[in-house]
């Protein structure tokens, strides 16, 4: 009896023992598959990793080309906006040379030349557009009392030639008139009795001037209008601003219209005249 229950212990033991065991291999067994599913979703996360990763640095990438595509962008922005700048400046310039220039009987561009000489000679030369006159001082043109120009005056005058005998100005006609001021000639009182002479002549030789310069002769018209129509008062010691010499074109076409005083005053022929006398 006592053998029997020695015997069923045993074989209880050995089913225990034998139970145990078969647990700890199922463990085992997950553990193992828990394990190798890790490893696979490692791997898978190191994957996706990689391939963010890889996605990450293609972002990089196209974010720095498109910087420096802005940049480059931006680099022709900025240089067309100069250009724009530039040519606003132009357009300002040539707007404000057009707006000074005051629509006459001349054509824009034989304006922008007189206009231009004048500039260059601001003591002795003036430009109107308004009225189409050409403005010459005659202590610049000439010498007291007399009638020659001088060398100066001579090179400007065959300046204004060469517009007046441009093609957009040779279908203007061209009236010369002299003034004085109310100073009367003393030494050459001779050749020139009154100021009406003198300021005829000096228009005559204005004219010549412009003729010898290639412009035709048929254009012309003289007139001396002496001290009789001052800018200014005259002053007692004499007063330049009155002694001139004044162009005006008229369009041939309209010479009825001009709108000038009345030329039927007396004209001479200049000759060389060696008699100087104060300023006048």
């Amino acid at each position: 009896m006592r053998k029997a229950l020695l015997f069923t212990t045993g074989i209880m033991t050995l089913v225990s023992i034998s139970a145990t065991g078969c647990v700890k291999h199922d463990r085992y067994d997950t553990a193992r598959t828990t394990t190798h599913s890790l490893q696979e979703q490692l791997v898978s996360a190191q994957t996706d990793c990689n391939t963010a990763t890889n996605a990450l640095a293609a972002r990089e990438r196209q974010l720095a080309q498109a910087e420096a595509n802005l940049n480059a962008l931006q680099g022709q922005y900025d240089l067309l906006a100069n250009e724009l700048d530039s040519i606003d400046a132009e357009n300002n310039q040539l707007l404000t040379t057009v707006t000074d220039i005051k629509f006459g009987p001349l054509p824009i561009a034989t304006q922008q030349k007189l206009a231009a000489l004048a500039a260059t000679y601001p003591d002795d030369m003036w430009f109107n557009a308004e009225t189409g006159m050409i403005r010459f001082g005659s202590d610049f043109t000439f010498s007291s009392g007399r009638a020659i120009l001088k060398k100066g005056a001579t090179d400007l005058i065959s300046r204004v030639a060469t517009i007046l005998n441009s093609q957009e100005a040779n279908n203007f006609e061209i009236l010369v008139v002299g003034h004085t001021d109310n100073i009367q000639p003393k030494s050459s009182a001779q050749r020139y009795p009154t100021n009406w002479e003198l300021s005829t002549a000096r228009a005559t030789s204005v004219a010549k001037t412009l003729t010898a310069n290639g412009i035709d002769p048929s254009r012309f018209e003289i007139a001396g209008y002496g001290e009789f129509r001052p800018l200014v008062e005259n002053r007692p010691d004499g007063t330049k601003e009155n002694r001139r010499v004044e162009i005006y074109l008229r369009p041939m076409a309209d010479s009825n219209a001009w709108d000038t005083p009345s030329t039927t005053t007396t004209t001479e022929t200049v000759t060389v005249d060696t008699m100087e006398e104060p300023m006048k």
